[in-house]
């Protein structure tokens, strides 16, 4: 990646109001960003955390409540990262009701903490095809990240909404930028420009991490043949018998497989997966790298 090609292309306001509204136009509501607290420096094949806040807008023509108080929806979720990085899957969100509501005739409605509760956002096929293949593509060297709730979200007396993302990055150096966008499945079709929905690009600079055991030092880790036609090994040089946690992702950021390496030699069986690239994350301990490679 050339940062210099991106810092081109994110100094062009333009370009982010383009993507901005491409990506409102699948993923907004009657929602708006209170904290969006995003570190400004990371380490290279490591995790960092972002936390979320979200509120109701102040837009009364958008409010939902129903008198019963029986309104679900799928909450949607997108990030934009870059290629090779990804989230880590499963985030628990939790979302917090109005203690009390107009209920538009001079009294009020108290729905107490029985439309509160906690639900799961997942990494999602059909929204993270939808976000990157809008009318607009995302920028060289990126790609959109889609989430979904698993369940369909009590929104009947919403307040506020708050979770924390891992944001997983690879061995890329530099200086990258995020957006968040988020929303919900009944406004897909209705297609409003709403600001409040998408958050600007936040910089974040990725360097190199100290302090870590050197198991998978580059030197020692090794995943072969590259391209693979259906068999893939990984070897580690040096194995001290420590379990490795070892994940594969695609290019949007889906989890398609994921292993336990007990072994200085681990062959995969890769027949049944796509043609594409891929990204190997291994873990042990503090320390992480990341491998790409491709499937023929």
């Amino acid at each position: 990646m050339k940062n210099f090609t991106l810092k081109r292309f994110f100094s062009r306001k333009e370009n982010w109001l383009l993507l901005a509204m491409v990506g409102l136009l699948f993923v907004f509501g009657c929602y708006e960003f209170k904290v969006v607290n995003q570190p400004t420096e990371g380490f290279k094949n490591s995790t960092f955390d972002v936390n979320i806040v979200m509120t109701e807008d102040n837009d009364d023509s958008n409010d939902w409540t129903y008198e019963d108080g029986s309104l679900t929806k799928h909450g949607l979720f997108g990030v934009l990262l870059p290629q090779g990085w990804t989230i880590s899957d499963s985030i628990p969100v939790r979302i917090e009701a109005m203690d009390s509501i107009s209920d538009g005739a001079g009294g009020w409605v108290f729905p107490g903490s029985d439309h509160s509760g906690d639900y799961v956002l997942a990494w999602n096929e059909e929204q993270t095809t939808m976000l990157n293949d809008s009318t607009a593509e995302p920028p060289p060297g990126y790609y959109w990240w889609g989430g979904k709730t698993t369940t369909a979200v009590d929104m009947a007396f919403f307040d506020s909404l708050h979770f924390t993302l891992s944001v997983l990055t690879d061995d890329q150096m530099g200086e990258f930028f995020l957006q968040y966008a988020a929303g919900d499945v009944d406004y897909w079709g209705r297609m409003p420009y709403d600001p409040n929905v998408i958050t600007d690009p936040l910089p974040i600079n990725i360097v190199a991490g100290v302090g870590v055991n050197q198991v998978l030092k580059d030197a020692s880790l090794s995943v072969y043949p590259n391209p693979s036609y259906g068999v893939l090994t990984i070897e580690v040089g040096g194995y001290n018998g420590a379990p490795i946690e070892m994940m594969m992702y695609d290019l949007r950021g889906r989890q398609v497989m994921t292993r336990q390496i007990n072994n200085a030699q681990t062959t995969l069986d890769l027949v049944d997966l796509a043609s594409g690239v891929y990204v190997i994350r291994m873990e042990t301990g503090e320390e992480v790298i990341t491998k790409k490679f491709v499937k023929h």
